[in-house]
């Protein structure tokens, strides 16, 4: 056993170096999450929506979501995605959204536990997972409980083209992150 104040040692007599923390951010409250959600439902449903590409509408919302599920877990993730996507529908989503967003909040905070959240790659790759996730959920709703047939084709490739605009923003939402973040304010 060591003493107090004795630095411990390895088996070969040198003194150990000390752990280096990793620098991991830690995740905003919830009222605050709450807060961006409704900012980018409000920022999807104004300044995004005249911006199109083949369709396809851009998704801050998703990113969000993704983001949250990966950073905090199955329940923040399912919770944010319930609220943000009852707010999408009483901004006129018509009830398809709360389904998809709820259920793509619970997904990526599955792979909370086993993913590192702030790896580019796999952020990417979750959020291009939640945009097809979405997707599916609005065809299926659409096509079994409205009757709606023939959407498939319109609905994967707007899906395509949704995928492209949500990763764009995942990727300038990262990077701005971790910009963000190594930015010291000075001392007073």
């Amino acid at each position: 056993m060591r003493a107090p104040g004795q630095r411990s040692t390895t088996t070969s007599g040198k003194p150990r170096a000390r752990g280096v923390d990793a620098e991991i951010s830690v995740a905003p409250r919830f009222p605050v999450l709450l807060g961006l959600a409704a900012l980018a439902v409000l920022l999807q449903a104004t300044v995004l929506h005249g911006f199109s590409l083949r369709g396809a509408q851009a998704s801050p919302l998703t990113v969000l979501i993704v983001w949250t599920g990966l950073r905090c877990g199955v329940t923040t993730g399912g919770w944010l995605g319930l609220f943000g996507g009852l707010l999408e529908d009483a901004l006129g989503g018509g009830g398809l959204q709360v389904l998809g967003a709820t259920l793509v909040g619970y997904l990526a905070g599955l792979l909370s536990n086993r993913f590192f959240s702030d790896s580019l790659p796999v952020f990417l790759a979750a959020v291009a997972a939640g945009t097809v996730v979405r997707a599916a959920v609005q065809y299926v709703v659409l096509e079994v409980a409205f009757g709606d047939r023939g959407l498939f084709h319109r609905l994967s490739h707007e899906t395509l083209y949704a995928i492209v605009l949500n990763c764009a923003i995942a990727t300038l939402a990262l990077f701005s992150l971790r910009l963000f973040a190594n930015v010291r304010l000075p001392a007073r």
